[in-house]
């Protein structure tokens, strides 16, 4: 039998540095899954989660403001006249939070976005001074996509992507002369523990996993490099799970899957149907939007009947050949059709939101005005979505040349609110413009 050294871990999930942020059920969620897996091998795990948001400021369904502070630019960025804050704990605080942890043999620090990457070092950099013995593994989404930028600069021991538990799992025997009897892989979501949000004093929400990966290829979208293979995760497994963080006082749930209505004869409708009986009428939220081609008249009346608060649809844009250059998943009757579907199950026209890409390579201005106006006749919300290049995307690889700033050296001017593809036929007077007439036309629907 393998005995295990009682190693302590603390896991961090970092301020950012942004122009803006808010949290819409936002949670590190990977982290917690590896903390879970951490715990399962006898490890005492602590968690550090300095992106705060303002309590005062919560909505009833669980979205937050961080909190912020002004802050000066980082370095790659400082001539630009977009203004950055920070936010989440501010500085005193997290060298006192770090000063009272107890010394972990063990730091693991997350980072999601590709931009944000300067908050984690700082953080890197302070839990090096504070626990100069202990190893320093960084994870997460930008870890994944900025590999040899991270490796470069970042300060850890361990640069680990997505998918890349294997290497975690060695690094752990052979650096603390260990053998770990519990090594699921990211895929085993039938062997997954439970994401310790335990280790939040009072978790306000639960994002719940149901899959991995996609059954689309949008051009624009890194989830098929990320997650190549698609897997689900049981139904009975999801509804367990949430049960579960019912009993812990948890009432909001998000479904961030890009597929979960994906075969929903088989998965989603029984998923639903199930979780339409639960006691304690939970609510769902799903911040990633779900493919309108995927709702029909069933799968609208059951999310209904489950309590999803609001529908976010990806539309992404009405122009039938940018619709086909970014993914093809949807066209103007699929989506007339899922909206009606959504309506006729009661959902107000404001409890529907459309997600309109803008920003895209070349994208002329007045074809997002268009899509805008269209989505104004349909009577639903707008969400005016500005694109991020995305490393590792075949819009990035084919576009990247044509941004404004080097997308492709510098992950900070990744960040969709740089509005890296500025050009003539789409300035940033029209971006502004555009954000203004899209509050318009979400006034008028909600009113109606």
């Amino acid at each position: 039998m393998f005995h295990v050294k009682r190693l302590r871990a603390l896991l961090v999930n970092p301020y950012i540095y942004d122009v803006s942020a808010y949290s819409f059920w936002s949670a590190p969620l990977g982290l917690l899954y590896v903390g879970g897996i951490l715990r399962r091998n006898g490890m005492e795990v602590e968690l550090v989660d300095l992106l705060r948001v303002d309590e005062a400021g919560r909505k009833p369904d669980g979205r937050a403001p961080f909190l912020r502070s002004r802050a000066a630019k980082p370095d790659a960025v400082s001539g630009l006249r977009k203004r950055f804050k920070r936010y989440g704990a501010p500085e005193a605080e997290v060298r006192a939070l770090l000063g009272v942890a107890e010394s972990p043999d063990l730091i693991l620090v997350t980072c999601m976005m590709t931009y944000w990457y300067v908050g984690a070092r700082e953080v890197i950099a302070m839990a090096r001074e504070a626990f100069p013995r202990a190893r320093v593994v960084l994870g997460g989404i930008y870890a994944s996509l900025c590999r040899e930028h991270a490796t470069e600069t970042m300060g850890a021991d361990l640069v680990i992507g997505v998918g890349e538990m294997g290497r975690l799992y060695r690094f752990l025997e052979e650096g603390f002369g260990i053998a770990l009897p519990f090594r699921p892989g990211e895929n085993d979501l039938a062997l997954l523990p439970y994401p310790c949000f335990d280790l939040y004093e009072a978790p306000f929400f639960v994002p719940i996993l149901t899959s991995l990966g996609c059954v689309h290829r949008c051009t624009y979208c890194a989830t098929p490099y990320l997650r190549p293979l698609m897997v689900r995760r049981s139904a009975q497994s999801v509804l367990e799970e949430i049960r579960h963080w019912q009993g812990c006082g948890v009432k909001q749930f998000a479904i961030y899957d890009d597929s979960f209505l994906a075969e929903k004869e088989i998965y989603a409708k029984p998923l639903l149907r199930a979780a339409k009986s639960l006691c304690g009428t939970p609510s769902f939220h799903n911040p990633n939007a779900v493919n309108a081609s995927m709702i029909d008249e069933e799968a609208a009346e059951l999310m209904k009947q489950a309590e999803f608060s609001e529908v976010r649809l990806g539309l992404e844009t009405a122009d039938a050949g940018l619709q086909r250059l970014t993914g093809g998943k949807v066209t103007r009757s699929v989506f007339e059709q899922a909206v009606r579907f959504l309506k006729q199950a009661g959902f107000h026209g404001q409890e529907i939101r459309a997600y309109v890409l803008a920003g895209l390579p070349l994208q002329q201005a007045q074809e997002v005005r268009q899509t805008i106006e269209y989505v104004a006749t349909l009577g639903v919300q707008v969400n005016l979505a500005q694109y991020s290049p995305i490393p590792h995307t075949p819009l990035f690889e084919k576009c990247s040349h044509l941004a404004r700033y080097p997308v492709a050296t510098e992950p900070l001017f990744q960040n969709n609110s740089l509005f890296p593809f500025a050009w003539k036929g789409f300035s940033d007077e029209d971006m502004d413009e555009l954000k203004a007439y899209a509050r318009t036309v979400n006034s008028r629907t909600a009113a109606i």
